[in-house]
């Protein structure tokens, strides 16, 4: 049974982040100077555990997205998930897991929106907001009414009950470039010396006017939806203002939190005739989205590895998707396999440490699989974790919009990434070397909190129930995560074996690390 408590909640705020980063600026550069210091003395890795070559990870890789999605709790997950049970077990796991979750799985079967207004009907493409209210087959038809970005002052003076509340959503920009001279960081991995003062990140996966709020926990009284719900509106049409090209597809807010309104999404450059619509006449708006909802069961796979300790590292990821997620996480768990792999074919004798691998569920689902786990066993196997090596996103090629065709295209570099650290200089220098030695390029190397916020990904619940926990959370951000653009060929697939293979050196550097310096 999944025991009904509030996820954690990861809050992005600007206010929150400057002020944390200017306490985060005289701490890196202390701890920067101390890596700097230890980097020389780490010693070299003599019997490097060889990881599968490109050709074996990208096989688990296209297995993993042979299924349209791995939503939770659907049979698609379920096929996948038993494969990673397989390859756990063929790999000599012990005590092989499959830990079982309780969610609801949310299905649209049918959505559409349709514009009318006295001089012409029109249909504005559109996309599902997930867990949604359903409509029915009629659907729902009401007044649009246009609120901005949904501010408290944007519904001031504004009647919205009962009509259909078409807004923006905004994603945050972060000055990449500007902020890294400004906070230098632990490392930045950029040997071909490609970011520069102009580098900006779209956190493509922050609504900053949607956020999403902590399963089970309370309504977000800064987010648009409740806003409008409050007031009594009918449905919502939100409007990616934001977001780089005419994508519709966006897989969020992934809260696992079920909700009262009907919405969808619609692309940056749709939405802008539908406001030039709405903000030249009386429109109507006829809002359908069809569906289900059922309870189903997903699953957390994990296993041991023994060595010559009881002492933990773990290595961990997720396995659900939106649509096909090659990234978001096919990768990930590929990566995950091809340390399994790797590791499973050496000794015992030459693995100081056991390895924990775990693949959770619902990341999006409020990353209930990882909230669930820590919580499970914060008191048993977590205590022994020392360091959890947390992969997501890795190898994805980085896009931009093309200002023509206003489609994605291929700038021939790899995504922006980063790894996320605990203040552990030993940690930190050993990470920093590992990337150095295999060339890793479009990484920075920051703390944990460098957002303001707990450690992110499967990592911040992990170390939230675990005190002792350090945190190597390695993740790149491509913008089409989240969206049906998340495919096979948005990954550098010849960079996979040496991505597994600096991290394979990086666990075998950590084998060696003595227990005491993996305290903070």
């Amino acid at each position: 049974m999944t025991e009904n408590y509030p996820t954690t909640e990861f809050k992005l705020s600007k206010k929150k982040f400057l002020l944390n980063l200017i306490k985060l600026i005289p701490s890196m550069r202390k701890i920067r100077k101390k890596t700097e210091k230890l980097l020389p003395h780490i010693p070299f890795q003599k019997a490097a555990i060889h990881v599968p070559d490109s050709q074996v990870i990208q096989k688990d890789l296209e297995k993993i997205c042979s299924v349209p999605h791995r939503r939770i709790g659907t049979k698609e997950a379920h096929e996948i998930e038993d494969f990673i049970e397989q390859v756990f077990k063929e790999c000599g796991l012990e005590q092989v897991k499959k830990d079982a979750l309780e969610v609801i799985n949310w299905v649209a079967t049918n959505w559409k929106l349709t514009v009318k207004s006295s001089s012409k009907t029109v249909e504005i493409p559109c996309f599902y907001v997930l867990n949604m209210a359903f409509t029915g087959k009629e659907g729902i038809k009401a007044p649009l009414v246009y609120v901005g970005t949904g501010m408290d002052k944007d519904f001031k003076n504004v009647d919205v009950k009962g009509k259909i509340v078409v807004a923006d959503i905004i994603f945050p920009t972060l000055p990449l470039g500007k902020l890294l001279k400004l906070a230098k960081p632990y490392h930045v991995a950029d040997p071909f010396n490609k970011i520069d003062n102009t580098t900006e990140l779209i956190l493509t996966f922050a609504l900053t006017n949607f956020p999403p709020q902590a399963l089970g926990g309370n309504p977000r009284k800064d987010s648009v939806y409740w806003r409008a719900l409050q007031r009594g509106a009918a449905g919502l049409v939100l409007i990616l203002k934001d977001y780089p090209t005419n994508i519709n597809t966006h897989w969020g807010p992934y809260d696992g939190a079920m909700k009262d309104l009907p919405g969808v999404y619609v692309g940056k450059y749709d939405g802008m005739k539908l406001r030039e619509l709405i903000q030249s006449e009386q429109c109507e708006g006829h809002l359908i989205l069809e569906g289900y909802k059922e309870p189903s069961t997903a699953h957390n796979i994990w296993g041991i590895l023994p060595g010559m300790s009881d002492d933990l590292i773990m290595i961990s990821s997720h396995h659900d998707s939106a649509f096909q997620g090659a990234s978001e996480d096919g990768t990930g768990v590929a990566m995950v396999l091809a340390q399994l792999r790797a590791w499973s074919q050496i000794p015992k004798s030459q693995r100081p440490y056991s390895l924990l691998f775990i693949i959770t569920a619902g990341h999006l689902y409020g990353g209930i699989g990882a909230e669930n786990f820590a919580r499970t066993y914060k008191d048993s196997l977590l205590k022994k974790v020392l360091v959890d090596v947390n992969l997501e996103h890795a190898c994805a090629k980085e896009v931009i919009e093309d200002p023509i065709s206003h489609e994605f295209k291929f700038t021939n570099n790899l995504a922006m990434g980063a790894v996320f650290l605990t203040k552990n200089e030993t940690i930190i220098a050993h990470t920093i070397k590992a990337i150095q030695e295999h060339s890793i390029d479009q990484m920075i190397i920051i703390p944990d909190n460098f957002f303001a916020t707990p450690p992110i990904g499967e990592a911040g619940h992990f170390f939230i129930q675990s005190e002792n926990l350090q945190i190597i959370h390695w993740i790149r951000s491509p913008y089409y995560l989240l969206t049906a653009e998340d495919t096979l060929d948005k990954i550098d697939m010849e960079k996979l074996g040496p991505t597994a293979q600096a991290v394979s050196d990086l666990i075998n550097s950590l084998m060696q690390v003595p227990k005491d310096q993996f305290q903070s």
